[in-house]
């Protein structure tokens, strides 16, 4: 046991150190950590352990895809419904097929292998994606048709991974028994998740406490999983499907400190395989093998971008045509160059069967892509929305440059305080220079006391005052000053301000 355990651990506390060092110096965490990777791969510094590719199949899969499901927003995938379902069945069958396409003739692949590689290839990653969102603020709806196509588009791409798994074992390709194990997988997938989120999301209303609600939503994504494998139906989109309907409750009928206690664990629960998915793969891969596949890799990133292109401007084209739903030309270049390969992509092939022809050199081939297309893409992604021009126009730009100034000035208020606690500077440096500062910040207030600006209101203060203040009252509570019961009382009207603030944001769109 402490010999499975030692590699564990240590793939964690480098995982952990990335992160940690990724959000000090304001790069994308999986962009860090594919960068980190490659190089441990290339250093042998990680450990050959091998992987059971059940275990990511039954214990990875279910709670990376859980962990988006829960955080969309129904009403915004409702309102985007068609442009995402076009993206997510049509466009991952193009995508599929344009990859496919390119990879059998530049790469000499069989066709079924060729298949095999444009479905993991057809898989999305969002992180890059919605952290350069955040800092940007894009329309709401481009955010909204990208997380929800990122969302289904898993479910989709998955079952094509599994069936061309099986056309691939097999050996030869039937297009009817394919479309009818897809047509199997994913109404029952539909059926069975929309079954048990139904029953899952009444469990957790009635749920006496957060850490039962917590078990209960483990339990059930779990349930949705092993269910659909057993009647062969999608594990992937049942727990998508649960996801939704949980992600409904929490917002429609749930108590505010139940939604946040789930919030909690999931993010946290998907952050940790996210993390350790990425160093995974460093564990097995060859460095050899790496070297010898980037010829490959290159072509493959070809191929990727060209089944996309056709998948993005063919759906939309149609849909401009059948004039329903338009979506700006600068949505698609977006959605183009936003085709960056992440974790799922990486559990996917690594659930690949061991016995697999082409196994080993498919792992290479898709961390090979995920690392040039986060790197080439994820990285400067923000800059390419800035390019675009598709920020949000109803952003004040004023109020935001005063906010930044109000927030650097007060921070450098703080620091000459301390300076002349600490005896380093003289009084009178300390009286001008803090003088200098409050000139900045009083020219600030007076602009974010504007009417215009001072209507909106700050989701960011208040999410903060509002944890500051549920903070203080848990911390009085452990240390006897007020009872655990007037300490809960409080926390739960707290939690409802801090959920309607919160959503009030994601109304908003993305920051």
């Amino acid at each position: 046991m402490q010999q499975q355990l030692a590699p564990i651990l240590f793939v964690l506390a480098v995982g952990s150190a990335v992160a940690i060092a990724a959000k000090r110096v304001g790069v994308p965490y999986n962009v860090a950590l594919v960068l980190v990777g490659a190089l441990l791969v290339f250093m042998h510094a990680l450990p050959r352990t091998p992987m059971d590719p059940q275990i990511i199949l039954v214990v990875f899969m279910p709670i990376l895809v859980f962990e988006a499901a829960l955080f969309t927003d129904g009403s915004a995938l409702k309102r985007s419904r068609r442009p995402i379902l076009a993206l997510a069945a049509p466009g991952v069958l193009l995508s599929l097929l344009g990859t496919a396409g390119v990879a059998t003739w530049v790469l000499a692949l069989p066709f079924t292998a060729a298949l095999l590689l444009g479905a993991l290839l057809s898989i999305t990653d969002t992180v890059s994606v919605l952290l350069a969102f955040r800092s940007v603020r894009v329309p709401h709806r481009l955010a909204a048709i990208m997380e929800g196509e990122s969302l289904f588009n898993d479910g989709t791409a998955l079952v094509l991974v599994s069936v061309t798994t099986e056309m691939l074992t097999e050996g030869h390709f039937q297009a009817s028994l394919a479309a009818r194990a897809l047509l199997v997988a994913i109404v029952g997938g539909v059926a069975l998740g929309a079954g048990i989120g139904a029953v899952g999301a009444i469990v957790l209303r009635h749920s006496p406490d957060n850490l039962t609600a917590t078990l209960a939503s483990l339990v059930m994504v779990f349930a949705a999983s092993l269910a659909a494998e057993e009647l062969h139906s999608s594990p992937v989109i049942a727990v998508v499907v649960v996801g939704v309907f949980v992600s409904r409750a929490a917002r429609d009928v749930l108590d505010p400190s139940r939604v946040l206690a789930l919030h909690g664990f999931w993010e946290t629960a998907g952050f940790v395989l996210n993390v350790w998915v990425f160093l995974l793969v460093g564990m097995q891969l060859r460095p050899q093998l790496l070297i010898d596949q980037a010829g490959t890799i290159a072509l493959a990133v070809l191929a990727l971008h060209v089944g996309r292109a056709v998948a993005v401007y063919g759906c939309f084209a149609v849909l401009s045509a059948l004039k329903t739903d338009a979506v700006p030309t600068r949505w698609q270049h977006v959605m183009v160059f936003g085709n960056i390969k992440g974790a799922l992509s990486m559990a996917a092939v690594l659930a690949l069967p061991a016995s697999i022809e082409y196994r080993e050199r498919l792992i290479a081939v898709v961390f090979g892509v995920t690392f040039v297309t986060l790197v080439t893409q994820g990285f400067p992604f923000r800059r390419m929305l800035i390019w675009l021009g598709v920020q949000d126009d109803s952003i004040d730009g004023v109020a935001e440059r005063a906010r930044a100034t109000l927030i650097s000035a007060r921070r450098g208020q703080a620091e000459l305080d301390s300076l002349l606690t600490d005896g380093l500077v003289s009084r009178k440096q300390h009286g001008e220079r803090w003088a200098a500062f409050q000139r900045k910040v009083i020219v600030a207030e007076r602009t974010l006391r504007a009417p215009s600006t001072d209507a909106a209101p700050n989701r960011v203060a208040d999410l903060a005052v509002l944890t500051a203040q549920k903070t203080a009252l848990q911390d009085a509570a452990r240390r006897g000053i007020i009872s655990m019961e007037t300490a809960e009382a409080h926390a739960s009207e707290l939690d409802t301000e801090i959920v309607a603030a919160a959503l009030l944001g994601a109304s908003k769109g993305p920051g």
